[in-house]
């Protein structure tokens, strides 16, 4: 959703030393970029080959900051940028407007001591949940802070989406209890989920720790103890998200298992029903044979006796599996 107008600048915000903050529009961003006193966020479409044009030729960008906006970049992590800022690529989840709500987007970042610049090719949650919070003056606009309120967002992102998880495997496991064969179905589903958002915060709560273990050196301490508390926090969410993951696997287990002993205990009546009629089924292939002799081809009983002759036989076997304790 484009704010200003241009679609190039999703948002962008200035706050002079004195702390008051102000919107801006296209043509004030190279003032704010260059600017010594205050602070600046700036959010771009890096879609628009505009933006790209203009990040490219960027006189305040580090060249490594212009590599990771740009998306030549693709690791998750954080790299020096010049000599005092920092650049990386954050994963955050689509935003649900038209796209899958559960897909992950890549959110590149830039900051230093006196400016945030970030740019995404699609819509995605956790940064316009910090754009709405700025909006309303809720968030503080110093870099740092700016870094540690994004991280906040996006854990509550990813923790909507780890519970929801938590709800599925609720009622999979409920189906699993009941022996229902829909279960099955739905926790593929939520696996495929977990694995998925696992894959992604899995190396940026490993990068985002390393950043809050060494933060800048211009931080300071307030700034430093919010983005270690934020990386906490998002920590937090990965370890829900890998004890439901291992909840998955464990019902996954248990279904197969359960799934398993259907199949066996099938079996084991086929077995026994098997092994009941194979004397019956021998005493049929004898008397069955179109030779000459057989016994009772001439008497008006024949058959009734062949007929006694196998219960007989089956009653027996059934009375052997009983005394070897097989049924």
């Amino acid at each position: 959703m484009d704010v200003f107008g241009d679609p190039r600048l999703i948002c962008g915000f200035s706050a002079s030393p004195s702390g008051e903050t102000r919107r801006l529009d296209w043509e004030e961003l190279d003032r704010a970029m260059a600017s010594v006193d205050g602070y600046c966020w700036i959010h771009l479409d890096a879609a628009d080959v505009r933006v790209q044009s203009w990040v490219q030729h960027q006189p305040t960008l580090p060249a490594q900051a212009k590599k990771t906006l740009l998306g030549e970049d693709k690791l998750v992590r954080f790299k020096e940028a010049g000599e005092h800022g920092l650049a990386g690529v954050l994963s955050d989840l689509h935003h649900d407007f038209d796209d899958d709500p559960s897909a992950v987007g890549e959110l590149r970042v830039y900051f230093d001591e006196r400016r945030v610049v970030t740019a995404r090719r699609h819509p995605l949650q956790a940064v316009d949940r910090l754009r709405r919070a700025m909006e309303r003056g809720r968030s503080d606009i110093r870099p740092l802070s700016v870094v540690a309120q994004l991280l906040l967002h996006l854990s509550d992102a990813f923790v909507e989406l780890v519970q929801d998880a938590t709800e599925d495997l609720d009622a999979v496991e409920a189906a699993i209890l009941d022996d229902a064969a829909e279960g099955a179905a739905d926790l593929g589903r939520v696996r495929r989920l977990l694995a998925r958002l696992r894959r992604h915060l899995g190396p940026q709560r490993l990068a985002l720790g390393r950043l809050a273990a060494r933060p800048p050196l211009w931080a300071s301490d307030e700034d430093a103890n919010a983005l270690r508390d934020a990386v906490a926090r998002l920590d937090a969410v990965g370890h829900d998200l890998d004890l439901s993951q291992e909840r998955a696997r464990q019902l996954q287990d248990e279904r197969a298992a359960t799934l398993a002993e259907i199949t066996n205990r099938n079996l084991y009546v086929l077995s026994i029903v098997t092994a009941v009629f194979l004397p019956m089924t021998l005493v049929t292939g004898v008397f069955g044979m179109n030779v000459g002799g057989l016994p009772g081809v001439e008497s008006a009983h024949g058959f009734f006796w062949t007929m006694v002759l196998m219960g007989a036989t089956g009653l027996a076997t059934w009375a052997f599996l009983k005394i070897a304790r097989i049924v």
